[in-house]
């Protein structure tokens, strides 16, 4: 049996990047505007993190992941993105899409904070 399957939210302010992340990650054709809520569901997609692969370490001939796949000497681990409104002041009251923001956030293991520099 498959390990279980991890959710990534990807989350920030309005219009800092968080569909061009997602979309750059996940290769996952999504809308991206210079507009708030410009996403409203969630954008679900497949990334993959690589990693040297174990085999290469033990010295082992051949690879044969339960997940994933292995090429050239590295393993590439498939993670489950979930890209989410953007978060606006008063989101916590229900503002905006606050409360659905944060039920859809409640799926996810673990966070990907995106934030604009300029």
């Amino acid at each position: 049996m498959p390990p279980p399957e991890k959710i990534v939210g990807v989350i920030g302010k309005t219009n800092v990047g968080k569909s061009t992340l997602f979309a750059a990650l996940t290769l996952v054709p999504v809308e991206i505007s210079n507009h708030p809520f410009t996403t409203i569901k969630p954008n679900i997609g497949i990334g993959h993190v690589r990693k040297k692969c174990v085999h290469v370490e033990l010295g082992l001939e051949k690879c044969d992941p339960r997940t994933g796949f292995c090429l050239k000497g590295y393993r590439f681990i498939p993670v489950k993105l979930m890209d989410v409104a953007g978060l606006i002041p008063g989101a916590s009251k229900g503002r905006g899409l606050g409360n659905k923001f944060m039920d859809d956030l409640r799926q996810a293991d673990a966070l990907i904070h995106v934030v604009d520099a300029s």
